[in-house]
């Protein structure tokens, strides 16, 4: 499988980047307590070193907030996945548990201030391209119809899957999931070697809760 970035993103962001990893022969179960535990901490942390005031101000959360930006993926109607989560976090509401690779890839996408998403492997046919899609609409993970229209996503041949802020229903992870893809959208001003960090972070992390192993790990290329 190979992941590309079409020139519709990568001519006004040419400097952002996509990390993937692929895990397989997963176990995907309810949220153990050893993540659990995990996660409270880290919330925990977050909730001392941010507030709502000084969130928005954060280095990362504008980076992040300006690659949409150049998108024309308006961040305030379009909130990126991570500084939801967190915003969340320091509203003190409670996060939800989903199973051991949501969770994870939260768990990520707060530690990092950066979207992650996750996706069933084998719900995806093709190749992935990250592209400017196309007029249209899918159905999200809540189930809420949503336009595609002009947005950033991945998309394979049977059309977008998921994007920074929010994912399609046909590739959601399932307690029968075997085959995960986990994407970062990484801002412009994370380097090559911090993203490498993450990844690997990442998939220590998947391989810990959920188990199988990382068969693939990168950087996708400008197509």
């Amino acid at each position: 499988m190979e992941i590309t970035i079409h020139n519709s993103i990568s001519n006004v962001v040419p400097n952002g980047r996509l990390g993937y990893l692929t895990i397989q022969n997963v176990v995907v179960r309810g949220t153990p307590p050893g993540l659990s535990q995990e996660f409270t901490q880290l919330q925990a942390e977050v909730a001392k070193a941010y507030n709502l005031d000084i969130l928005p101000k954060h280095p990362r959360i504008l980076s992040v907030r300006n690659m949409y930006k150049k998108l024309d993926f308006d961040p305030s109607r379009y909130r990126p996945a991570s500084e939801a989560l967190v915003r969340r976090v320091l509203q003190k509401k409670d996060l939800y548990f989903v199973n051991s690779a949501v969770d994870v890839n939260n768990y990520c996408s707060i530690k990092y201030l950066l979207p992650f998403g996750l996706y069933d492997l084998d719900q995806i046919s093709s190749n992935i391209v990250y592209q400017r899609a196309n007029e249209g609409s899918y159905l999200n993970i809540a189930g809420n119809v949503v336009s595609t229209e002009n947005k950033p996503f991945l998309t394979d041949n049977n059309g977008v899957f998921g994007n920074p802020t929010s994912d399609a229903r046909r590739t959601a992870v399932t307690l029968t999931t075997r085959n995960l893809l986990a994407v970062v959208y990484a801002d412009e001003c994370t380097g090559t070697d911090e993203l490498q960090e993450i990844l690997n972070f990442a998939g220590e992390m998947f391989v810990c809760y959920n188990g199988g192993t990382v068969a693939e790990k990168n950087i996708a290329h400008t197509k």
